[in-house]
């Protein structure tokens, strides 16, 4: 018996399908693992595809990285539109510690080892640089002095990375809902609700 056909058409891939799927395959296997046939063939089409949006797997990857960063911008704009700096720092605290203890897989902890690579390292950098400026304001708007707010920011983001540090090394000190809660409480008590006092 033939095996039937399917008479749709297929949809059109734009240059974003291939960008989506490059960063999916970072986030599997790092940049090794963007190569334009194994792509192709996830997204059922040939190269020829892949060479109307692309010129070549180096634009691929400038473009993905550029897609990434973007999509942190993008988080840290809607951090920033929290009027209350307290509570604004305190969401950021939730959602970082929550992700940081998950242990989920993500494009952000990929690329931290692939930081040999200059345009990688760069894109990092300027992630890293734009959460460290909206931590550091927020420490500001709570009265904090400039070398203070700056200290701060750096400890909290320093948490925020040994913690994902922590969670893949050792997998069996993932906490739950009630230890991810009770440890974003410590936290926000010693890195938030005592704002203020200047040194």
């Amino acid at each position: 018996m033939a095996a039937s056909v399917s008479t749709q058409p297929k949809r059109r891939l734009r240059r974003g399908d291939w960008v989506e799927t490059a960063l999916q395959a970072i986030e599997r296997g790092g940049l090794a693992a963007v190569s334009v046939e194994p792509l192709a063939a996830r997204l059922g089409v040939t190269k020829g595809s892949f060479y109307s949006h692309f010129h070549s797997r180096n634009e691929l990857i400038e473009a993905a990285l550029e897609s990434w960063e973007r999509g942190r911008g993008d988080t840290i704009e809607r951090f920033a539109r929290i009027e209350d700096p307290a509570e604004r720092l305190r969401q950021m605290l939730r959602e970082a510690i929550d992700f940081s203890v998950s242990g989920r897989s993500s494009v952000h902890v990929v690329l931290l080892g692939e930081l040999g690579d200059a345009r990688v390292r760069a894109a990092v950098a300027r992630v890293t640089e734009s959460r460290l400026r909206l931590l550091t304001r927020s420490y500001r708007e709570l009265g904090f002095s400039s070398q203070r707010a700056t200290d701060r920011a750096l400890l909290v983001y320093a948490i925020y990375r040994g913690l994902l540090q922590i969670a893949r090394e050792a997998p069996e000190r993932r906490r739950g809902d009630r230890g991810t809660d009770r440890l974003v409480a410590e936290v926000s008590a010693a890195l938030v609700d005592p704002v203020g006092s200047s040194i």
